[in-house]
């Protein structure tokens, strides 16, 4: 039978500071039988606005084991800088770093600027884009896996570094007073391999702060080295505590 559990983490900011916004969820899943599988994810997104700037950091992270063998074992750290020219046109800079253990790749990092535009920011929705360039560094590596999934040998390869094109798009739609939908996608582009992320969430408001979530996200990299496969899924059930500014959506 499957069993789930989620607490929620603090928040570092209170509703009534205008300059404030985060959000924090996690959630847990194990499911017994014929294979014993659990899995583990986290986020914590955080904004902060001063003058025309608008400063934003996240944090994600995932774990997965079948029959004790770890399976899944993810983490990726995100900052970036919004300068605003005028109420929907804005400069950013960008810092981001990925460590997924499963991808093909020991880590991706990745220093990118560019433009963005607010295109719809109402009460009920958000929908808001950004266009850039940068620089990415990766390191590919070979994996062995046993029939489990899990990682047996790792051939390291050498680190590259290539330009890329960055692009993303974040949605955010109030489909009643109790629920809300967010959805997005990134893209960072080069030669050495495109990674494409989308994600997609469904929440259902329980309280002021409390939500619980039903979330999908896919992470596709274009060129992972022999070994690895070239998607990543995550289906979650997640518990969000929430301090929410609704003029200043973190994600």
């Amino acid at each position: 039978m499957a069993a789930l559990g989620a607490i929620a983490l603090g928040s570092v900011a209170h509703a009534d500071d205008a300059t404030w916004a985060s959000r924090a969820q996690v959630g847990y899943t194990k499911t017994g039988g014929n294979t014993d599988t659990s899995s583990a994810n986290a986020l914590f997104h955080i904004a902060h606005v001063v003058d025309r700037w608008k400063f934003l950091f996240g944090v994600e992270g995932l774990y997965g084991s079948t029959r004790g063998e770890t399976t899944a074992q993810a983490w990726d750290v995100h900052f970036q800088a919004n300068y605003r020219f005028t109420d929907r046109l804005f400069w950013y800079g960008a810092l981001r770093y990925d460590d997924n253990r499963f991808s093909g790749f020991a880590y991706q990092q990745t220093t990118s600027t560019g433009v963005g535009y607010q295109l719809i920011a109402s009460d009920a929705t958000k929908l808001s884009t950004q266009l850039g360039v940068g620089v990415r560094r990766l390191r590919p590596e070979i994996l062995t896996e046993d029939s489990v999934g899990a990682i047996t040998g790792v051939t390291e390869l050498a680190p590259t570094t290539d330009a890329v094109l960055d692009f993303a798009v974040n949605f955010e739609h109030a489909l009643s007073q109790y629920t809300k939908l967010i959805a997005n996608v990134a893209v960072e582009s080069g030669r050495n391999n495109t990674m494409t992320s989308a994600g997609v969430s469904l929440q259902v408001k329980m309280s002021e702060v409390l939500s619980l979530a039903a979330g999908y996200q896919l992470v596709r990299n274009s060129q992972p080295p022999p070994g690895a496969g070239p998607n990543t899924a995550l289906t979650t059930l997640n518990l969000v505590y929430a301090r929410r500014n609704p003029k200043l959506a973190p994600d």
